[in-house]
């Protein structure tokens, strides 16, 4: 018998990043109607909720977070922190993670390993991946002769240097003085709540490069359906990260049947093992240099951890490869990740975890 009563997530309900992440597993815990079993959000940064969260805690629940809450001391029960971070060091104030919290739920082996080389406790960290709605991103809507004489590639993602959008425009250059028959599809915008902004560090991007080759520029508050469109619409979803936490986007893509060229430093490399060795990019890892990051990620000590920047001339090359031989759909990729990373086997894979660890519950308030 379980013996955890509630399972409270501290986290948001918007409908990218971290949202996804939290709606998206509370669904699929839902949808399993275990008996006796209370799930909950709490909005992690409304203060009323959460005062009310601490009062009502007992012992048995079950609080995951999203986020390194320093309220966490004040909660009863078992408190597991899933983090995600985007480089090869994990963020400023993981030396006292396990002080607060009795679990760390890693998103991917990359990420359970980058921890331990910075000194974490094993045994206290285990890898429970983000997923992917396989229900809906599904290649079946996906037209079987898509290629055409043009070659798209598309790149989904907010604009920052560490999603690699300068050495893919660097590259398509490179790639179109050969073959002028390439276009760049980009859905680049940031998105908070309601308001979509294009960075205007893009739009100078694209206005330098706008005559090398074809750019289409989307932005806006797309919904579910319009993505899976643009997730379809295209040959090849193009994927230069330098490093990720977990790449929703890229997932959701490949779930859809759209073949990917792509890194694999960070957590995105959980779920493509299928990936064939032509259309991994080749990359070099190196110090993290760029001075946005540094500035919101606060290490004091020099040490961001490292990137993987990719080789623009072999990307490039890559890049050619790919038109010269692109598919209209990649059915491994999408049987791949829909089988092994679904949102329903996230919360098989949480339940699992407490069904085990229920027969000792532990409370924040001994350690």
């Amino acid at each position: 018998m379980l013996l955890f009563k509630k399972i409270r997530f501290f986290g948001v309900d918007t409908p990218t990043g971290v949202g996804t992440h939290c709606t998206e597993t509370m669904k699929a815990l839902s949808a399993l109607q275990i008996e006796n079993i209370q799930i909950e959000l709490i909005k992690h940064n409304y203060i009323d909720q959460v005062q009310a969260a601490i009062s009502n805690s007992s012992d048995s629940d079950v609080n995951i977070f999203f986020f390194p809450e320093v309220y966490v001391k004040n909660l009863k029960g078992t408190n597991i922190y899933w983090c995600v971070f985007e480089s090869s060091r994990p963020n400023p104030g993981y030396e006292q993670w396990l002080q607060s919290f009795n679990f760390i739920f890693a998103t991917s082996h990359w990420g359970r390993k980058s921890m331990l080389e910075f000194g974490m406790d094993g045994s206290k960290i285990f890898v429970i991946p983000e997923g992917v709605d396989h229900r809906f991103y599904n290649p079946f809507g996906r037209s079987l002769n898509l290629k055409g004489i043009k070659t798209k590639f598309l790149m989904v993602g907010k604009y920052e240097h560490k999603k690699g959008y300068l050495e893919a425009f660097e590259s398509l250059r490179i790639a179109s003085e050969l073959n002028p028959n390439l276009e760049l599809h980009t859905k680049s915008d940031w998105i908070n709540g309601v308001n979509s902004v294009l960075h205007p560090e893009f739009l100078e991007l694209v206005r330098q490069y706008q005559n090398k080759f074809k750019i289409s520029v989307y932005s806006g508050i797309l919904s579910r359906e319009q993505m899976r469109w643009l997730y379809y619409s295209c040959d090849y979803f193009l994927h230069p990260s330098r490093c990720e936490g977990w790449s929703l986007p890229l997932i959701e893509a490949l779930a859809c049947g759209t073949p990917c060229l792509s890194t694999l430093f960070g957590g995105h490399s959980e779920y493509l093992d299928f990936l064939p060795e032509a259309n991994k990019i080749k990359t070099t890892l190196k110090p993290v240099d760029c001075l946005t990051y540094k500035e919101a990620v606060k290490h004091t000590d020099g040490d961001w951890g490292q990137w993987a920047y990719a080789d623009v001339n072999e990307l490039a090359r890559q890049i050619l490869n790919s038109a010269a031989f692109a598919n209209s759909s990649d059915s491994t990729g999408s049987d791949y990740v829909r089988r092994f990373f679904s949102w329903d086997l996230v919360a098989e894979k949480i339940l699992g975890f407490l069904r085990t660890q229920s027969q000792r519950p532990i409370s924040t308030t001994s350690l």
